[in-house]
């Protein structure tokens, strides 16, 4: 790279990092308070905000990555369009790739990146999010003991404990489970103790009795028992399924999973719709460059013109984002939707990066440009008329 070529891409980088540093602590901060009544309720230290608000942020950066990448080169060429530097650019007998090629190597750049957080970074990240927050809501349960109320773990999931015995023994254990349709029970011990097994834990209920109830026909069995070992799992609401989701697996996993696999044999869509998010979504930062290149990488003498072809960038990305979105969900369902998760990200490129290699860029209509122009002249008129009435009236 030349100078002057070195100089747009150090611009662009620069406020595409700032973009996405400001969207990714907004999002993240957003999806952290969804989550944050879990840690507070059950006493989570400092720490375990860190670490959850820092799992949180590769799938973000997946997401808002792009709106970045568009933010960085927007600004970036509108600015030096309205400072002439790229009239001076063209005059000086430069020609289109030495404003694209800075694009290019940013745009790619961020795709790797999408593509190397998506595939690696994310589901590690995912595993530990799920972690923490079992490890949290496990401690429900230790919160229950201390307060000696009533403590609800999940909707239809209840426990009290009257007191903790020496030797870490609880005394008066009683547990209300609704969760499943068409079933209550009830669980009551006179004393129990919470005991690790392999890589669980286990409640062992000592001389106490079960109650089911049937909710269809109101019919009540009750066992009598001297012991009771209930898994604590079934009690946490992040591990009410051992499975580990399609999220937090590795993608060379998901592409050849076990015949045991719980997804794999009940849930085989989701497993799709995670690949094609893994290997769709890096797309969307090149077409994201490309798009923009083609409406504002050439200098504009219009200045109404440049700012309309800024929005007409910015519909046409949230457009083919809010469908990408809208796609890799029905992909499990729809073979054309998973076709159409890759096919529009990359008939934009293909279309866009041929109007860039060719040296020809695009710009929003004439016509729409001479209404939005009128329309713009209108409403200031009209709002000059509206007000200055007002200065009138005050003004006497």
């Amino acid at each position: 790279m030349n100078q002057i070529e070195r100089y747009i891409l150090r611009r662009m980088a620069s406020l595409t990092f700032w973009s996405l540093t400001a969207a990714t602590l907004l999002v993240m901060t957003t999806q952290v308070l969804i989550r944050v009544d879990v840690l507070t309720t059950t006493g989570q230290a400092f720490g375990a905000f860190m670490l959850l608000a820092a799992t949180i942020i590769p799938s973000v950066i997946s997401v808002v990555a792009p709106f970045a990448l568009l933010i960085g080169v927007s600004q970036v060429l509108s600015g030096m369009n309205s400072d002439s530097e790229l009239v001076v650019i063209e005059a000086a007998g430069a020609r289109p790739a030495t404003v694209l090629r800075p694009v290019m190597a940013l745009s790619v750049a961020l795709s790797i990146m999408v593509l190397l957080v998506a595939n690696f970074v994310e589901p590690w990240s995912n595993r530990k999010l799920y972690d923490v927050l079992a490890q949290a809501q496990s401690d429900l349960f230790s919160v229950a003991v201390r307060s000696g109320t009533f403590m609800k773990l999940e909707d239809g999931l209840y426990v009290q404990v009257n007191e903790k015995l020496p030797g870490g023994a609880l005394s008066g254990i009683f547990l209300s489970d609704t969760r499943t349709d068409g079933t209550e029970a009830i669980y009551y011990a006179k004393s129990g103790v919470i005991q690790p097994e392999g890589d669980t834990n286990i409640l062992l209920l000592l001389d106490g009795e079960l109650q089911q109830r049937d909710t269809s026909n109101d019919q009540i069995s009750i066992v009598t028992f001297s012991s009771y070992a209930l898994d604590m799992a079934a009690f946490v609401p992040a591990g009410q399924n051992a499975a580990r989701r399609p999220k937090e697996q590795s993608t060379g996993y998901l592409l050849a999973p076990p015949s045991d696999d719980y997804y794999a044999g009940n849930a085989p869509y989701i497993i799709k719709e995670e690949l094609v998010q893994r290997f769709s979504t890096w797309l969307y930062p090149l077409a994201f460059g490309l798009i923009a290149f083609a409406f504002l990488g050439k200098a504009r003498s219009n200045r109404h013109e440049q700012f309309q072809n800024g929005a007409l960038v910015a519909g046409i990305a949230l457009g083919a984002r809010g469908f990408g979105f809208y796609s890799v969900e029905e992909a499990g369902a729809s073979s054309a939707m998973e076709v159409l998760s890759y096919l529009v990200p990359g008939m934009l490129i293909v279309l866009f990066g041929a109007l860039a290699v060719t040296g020809h860029t695009l710009t929003i209509p004439k016509a729409w440009a001479r209404l939005n122009d009128r329309i713009i002249e209108t409403a200031s008129a009209r709002l000059a008329r509206w007000n200055r009435p007002q200065k009138g009236g005050q003004s006497a």
